[in-house]
């Protein structure tokens, strides 16, 4: 069997040294892959909160433009009913002034037919 001291001074030194350089690598490599792993990992979670955020804002247009498609017709029913409105006061004055003229003429009619029977009664 063999003697570690056969090796020389300081090669127990060395070997520590050595073993102790590579477990001081391994864990760095380890944890800068485990870094660069995260990374990747918060890239793609950026990612897919970037996708999700296009389709939702995609989602959002689409109402607007249909709450502007209904808006737009919802002001068209009003211009509409407002024109309606509007012809209906003028067919209203119309007829309030057809109403006044037929009045007077019922009143004329009515004092001339009273006028007539007292003359047909002065008459008789």
């Amino acid at each position: 069997m063999m003697d570690p001291t056969d090796l020389g001074p300081g090669t127990a030194t060395w070997l520590g040294g050595t073993g102790t350089i590579l477990l001081g690598g391994f864990l760095w490599l380890r944890r800068f892959l485990s870094k660069d792993a995260t990374d990747r990992a918060m890239d793609n979670a950026d990612i897919g909160t970037v996708r999700r955020l296009n389709e939702l804002l995609d989602s959002e247009r689409l109402a607007r433009k249909d709450a502007e498609a209904r808006a737009d017709q919802f002001a068209k029913e009003r211009n509409e009913l407002a024109a309606a409105v509007g012809r209906m006061e003028g067919k209203i004055e119309a007829l309030t002034g057809q109403v006044a003229q037929l009045t007077d003429k019922v009143t004329s009619q009515s004092a001339e037919i009273a006028r007539l029977r007292t003359k047909l009664g002065g008459i008789n």
